[in-house]
């Protein structure tokens, strides 16, 4: 059984950094994060290691911040919702063969609007592993070399809670920066919180 939002161990919310960056593919609204795309990451970045957070970036932010809230959400009433999500049965999969702590993406939901039954909701709801939604700037993180933290409100008894989430970048692990560096990036959702959705509501 799922525990609620003021539950969640601390120590679930924080790890090392992981950003599955699937910008080059020109994600469209039907798009589904597979298995593949993390198998492809692993390829290049080595196992998706226990304790992290995990974060997708589809690059669909930065719709919100070129056209609002109807080019991010797709229209203004729930049955006109387009925007891409996490595979179901990658979410499985992930939840059956990885250790992360949380998963993040920069989307609404988990789930794409077109997935009916919120599959990737039910599969990581099941196993008590926070999910969070709306997650802005993913674009200034590197692949590996960060460390995350989500500061969710303590709600009790919530099904989720606005969080403030921050990162803390290593010093030599990004490719953008011509020297040793280390950064503290905000990563909020837009307006500067994200959803940790957690529960059934």
């Amino acid at each position: 059984m799922s525990i609620s939002a003021d539950q969640i161990l601390l120590e679930r919310l924080t790890g090392p950094g992981v950003v599955v960056d699937l910008w080059e593919k020109n994600v469209t609204s039907d798009y589904l994060v597979s298995q593949q795309d993390f198998q492809d990451w692993e390829e290049k970045h080595g196992r998706i290691p226990d304790g992290c957070i995990l974060m997708i970036h589809t690059g669909w932010a930065k719709r919100y911040w070129d056209g609002g809230q109807l080019a991010y959400m797709g229209s203004t009433n729930e049955s006109g919702l387009s925007f891409p999500g996490l595979d179901p049965a990658a979410a499985r999969w992930l939840a059956d063969n990885r250790g992360m702590h949380a998963v993040g993406i920069d989307t609404c939901s988990v789930d794409s609007a077109k997935t009916e039954a919120k599959g990737s909701h039910t599969t990581l709801f099941a196993l008590n592993i926070p999910f969070l939604e709306n997650v802005a700037n993913l674009d200034q993180l590197p692949a590996t070399g960060s460390t995350i933290f989500a500061l969710p409100i303590k709600i009790g008894g919530g099904s989720g809670a606005p969080a403030r989430i921050i990162a803390i970048i290593n010093g030599d692990t990004s490719a953008a920066a011509s020297g040793p560096r280390q950064g503290l990036i905000g990563i909020g959702v837009l307006a500067l919180v994200a959803i940790l959705a957690f529960n059934v509501i």
